[in-house]
C-alpha cells in the first residue's frame, strides 16, 4: 500500500473520531425564526393555576422542557424571564404550546397578559436533541424484565396512551424509576398541581400499566 494511501486511511480515522467524540448539542434557538412566533390564543386547563399559551409554530418536536424554578430555568431566556414575574411556579414547553402555572395567592388579572407579552418578546424554536426510538419490550413476561427492560416498557405506555392526552391539558408525566412492582411518576406542567393528579389522573395511568404490563403494578407521584 502506498504511502498516500496509508495517510489518507489516517486522515479519514481522525475525522471519525471526531464525530464520534463530538458531544449532544444542548436545545437551543433557532433565531431566524423567532420573529414570526408569538401567542395566539390561551386555552385553559384542568388546573385553574395553569394556563396554556399556545403559539403559531412548532417550538419543540419532540419531547418537552421543564422548569421548575427560578434557576432550573438558567440559560433558557424564556423560562428564566417568565420566573421574573411574580407568582410563577413552574414552565413547561413542548410542541406548540408553553404552559404557565402560578401560585394560589396570584391573580391571572394582570399577570396573564404580562406572561403572554413575556413569551411574544422571548420565545424560540428549541432544536431536540434527537427522538429517542424505544424498541418493543416483549411484556409477557414483565416481572422477570430487568430495570431497564422494564422502564423501557412503561416508556412506551406513557407514550402512547398517558402522554398526548396529558399535553392537550398542558401537562406531562416524567417516569422517575421503578421499585419493586412501584412505579414513581413526576408530574409536570399543569398536571403538577392539579387537583385531579393526586387521584383520577394517577388511577388511569396505573390502569393502563397494569392493564399492558403486569396487573399487580401501583403508582405514586413524587
Amino acid at each position: 500500500m502506498k504511502i498516500s494511501e496509508i495517510l489518507a486511511i489516517q486522515e479519514k480515522l481522525k475525522e471519525k473520531n471526531a464525530t464520534a467524540n463530538k458531544p449532544k448539542p444542548k436545545a437551543k434557538a433557532k433565531p431566524n425564526l423567532k420573529k414570526a412566533l408569538k401567542v395566539v390564543r390561551t386555552k385553559e386547563t384542568p388546573n385553574p393555576n395553569a394556563l396554556q399559551f399556545v403559539i403559531n409554530g412548532v417550538i419543540l418536536d419532540d419531547g418537552n422542557a421543564s422548569f421548575a424554578s427560578k434557576k432550573e430555568a438558567e440559560g433558557d431566556k424564556m423560562a428564566a424571564a417568565l420566573f421574573e414575574r411574580p407568582g410563577i411556579l413552574s414552565v413547561f414547553v413542548m410542541d406548540n404550546f408553553v404552559t404557565v402555572t402560578k401560585d394560589d395567592k396570584t391573580s391571572w388579572v394582570p399577570l396573564k397578559d404580562r406572561v403572554w407579552k413575556t413569551i411574544d418578546d422571548t420565545v424560540t424554536v428549541y432544536q431536540a436533541e434527537g427522538k429517542v426510538q424505544l424498541s418493543d419490550v416483549d411484556v409477557v413476561n414483565f416481572s422477570n424484565l430487568d430495570n431497564e427492560k422494564k422502564l423501557q416498557g412503561i416508556e412506551m405506555v406513557l407514550n402512547r396512551s398517558i402522554r398526548t392526552n396529558l399535553a392537550q391539558d398542558g401537562g406531562g408525566v416524567e417516569l422517575k424509576g421503578i421499585e419493586g412492582d412501584e412505579v414513581s411518576i413526576h408530574y409536570q406542567g399543569a398536571c403538577g398541581s392539579c387537583p385531579t393528579s393526586t387521584s383520577g389522573t394517577l388511577q388511569y395511568i396505573q390502569t393502563q400499566l397494569r392493564q399492558q404490563l403486569h396487573p399487580k403494578l401501583t403508582v405514586k407521584s413524587v
